[in-house]
């Protein structure tokens, strides 16, 4: 299989999972001794706020998974079964972001509960994705390969986001608001840490030419 073809089935994974996000959104239409449209909107703002953060979320993760795959010169079994666990986490962002979104303001726990398994679910996707760079690297699937240098930088940079979200398990048993919010911070993390590309060497400009006389 080449690169384009991963891509674009992953692609289509990845918009299928942005729009099933906005299933949750809808706040019904008018009906008698209902509250008004705006009173509605700021009492569905949890739900809206949970769409953020994952929006943002699997954006991201598209941008550079877009990045990387442009990279690839080979594409072996283990590299596809990889992408298929990244696309495993990121079809469950949905279910997670649904579910976070309803139990946000609960009491017992269940508010708790529900960030640790969206904290999880994005965790999930986190590793999967540096698995996927450090299997390319490791097996030298890259068209313009790092330096060992470049990749180990760039592993630990990666293993920064997934920190966060190991922090947002930990404060979602304190604040299920504050867990939610940090992973809006890891997903703004990562829209300045780039997948790396190793810089092309730039053209070779040959003997400038002599002037006639």
């Amino acid at each position: 299989m080449d690169s384009n073809r991963l891509e674009a089935f992953s692609d289509g994974v990845f918009a299928v999972a942005i729009t099933l996000l906005a299933l949750d959104l809808a706040i019904g239409g008018p009906g008698p001794h209902q509250p008004t449209l705006a009173a509605k909107l700021a009492d569905h703002w949890p739900a809206f706020f949970a769409y953020a953060v994952s929006f943002a979320t699997i954006g991201i993760i598209w941008v550079n998974h877009h990045t990387l795959c442009k990279n690839f010169s080979e594409i072996d079994r283990t590299l596809l079964f990889i992408n298929l666990l990244l696309l495993f986490f990121v079809v469950c962002i949905p279910f997670a972001t649904s579910t976070i979104a309803a139990y946000l303001r609960a009491d017992g726990g269940q508010s708790s509960l529900a960030a640790v398994i969206y904290q999880g679910v994005l965790e999930g996707m986190s590793i999967s994705f540096t698995l996927l760079f450090w299997w390319a690297i490791s097996r030298e699937h890259l068209r313009d390969p790092l330096t060992p240098d470049q990749a180990r930088r760039a592993t630990i940079r990666f293993g920064i986001g997934q920190a966060g979200y190991i922090i947002g398990i930990g404060i979602a048993f304190a604040s299920a608001i504050a867990s939610l919010a940090l992973s809006g911070i890891v997903a703004i993390y990562h829209i300045f840490e780039q997948t790396p590309v190793r810089p092309k060497a730039p053209p070779d400009q040959g003997t400038p030419a002599t002037p006639a006389t």
